[in-house]
């Protein structure tokens, strides 16, 4: 009797387990996943050359990212804030649906530093590590941070996006290891996904540009599941289940000399109407929640779209 390879991975994954030995998270994403190769954004996180102690005694080496790279928080629960609206950045992000076409022309800083991305740590570890206001002083100790440095206010304000996310309901999440991230997807979505980014060539740096839209490809038009690489000393995505939406894969050739070329995911939704009312979209596109036409934004680099098939 012949088995397909996935079968043996599958056969492979459960005599570990059963075994109680600690399954490689590769492994793991894979035997949930099959058909799913791992995002380049996380390969980032898994390629970190780190050395972590298993048993959480002694030094643990963390990786903070360039605070540079932070974009402002536009989850749709917030409202915007003066800074946003003057963040050209952000607001370049926010789109209808109606205009997009080949041809057209977007100002975008879609790019992120990858030489800093934080690492994932394992599972067990991560698990032990609650990420929660109450643990606060607790984690800046951990994480050797100053409680009055901008890295600890970044921090803080990941806490409370997992804190909040924890409390409402089953459709929003922080996941602290591959492992996590990959159950959540399936948790929602099932094992029929496919995991799209924004991928930028040449320049890693790109400032904020003109992009020609020369391609515009549709993925899907249903649930999904997006997941944010949130700021903290190791990889933690905030992930969280999209209902109605269409995904799209647009093909992008910057203006200025370079000619930088980037393949951009992009989310349009349906629905707003469970939208905060001054949402920073709503306030850039002039429209309202509910609106007919669908809201749309790009996916900058280190966020991943989750899509069925």
């Amino acid at each position: 009797m012949k088995f397909h390879p996935l079968q043996v991975l599958a056969l492979l994954f459960l005599v570990l387990a059963a075994g109680h030995a600690t399954v490689d998270p590769e492994i793991y994403f894979k035997s949930v996943l099959p058909n799913t190769p791992i995002p380049k954004t996380i390969k980032h996180s898994l390629s970190n050359d780190i050395s972590i102690n298993t048993n959480h005694k002694g030094n643990i080496s963390y990786v903070f990212g360039n605070t540079k790279n932070v974009f402002p928080n536009y989850k749709y629960h917030c409202a915007a804030t003066p800074e946003q609206m003057m963040d050209k950045k952000t607001t370049a992000l926010f789109f209808l649906e109606n205009d997009l076409h080949a041809g057209k022309i977007v100002n975008l800083q879609i790019s992120k530093d990858a030489t800093a991305t934080p690492p994932f740590i394992p599972r067990e570890i991560a698990d032990s590590m609650p990420i929660a206001s109450n643990k606060l002083q607790d984690i800046y100790k951990e994480f050797k941070v100053n409680p009055d440095s901008l890295e600890a206010k970044l921090v803080n304000e990941t806490v409370k996006e997992c804190e909040k996310a924890s409390n409402q309901g089953e459709d929003e999440y922080c996941a602290t290891s591959l492992e996590a991230v990959a159950d959540f997807v399936v948790s929602k979505l099932g094992k029929r996904v496919k995991a799209f980014e924004t991928q930028v060539d040449g320049n890693e740096r790109a400032s904020l540009q003109g992009y020609k839209v020369e391609e515009v490809k549709r993925l899907n038009g249903d649930d999904g599941v997006v997941c944010h690489q949130e700021y903290y000393g190791y990889a933690v995505y905030y992930c969280h289940k999209t209902p109605k939406i269409s995904a799209y894969m647009v093909s992008l050739v910057g203006e200025n000399k370079d000619n930088v070329k980037a393949k951009a995911t992009l989310v349009c939704h349906e629905d707003t109407s469970s939208w905060n009312p001054k949402h920073l979209a709503f306030l850039v596109l002039n429209v309202k929640p509910g609106t007919t036409t669908a809201v749309c934004h790009f996916l900058v680099e280190n966020v991943i779209a989750w899509v069925p098939y």
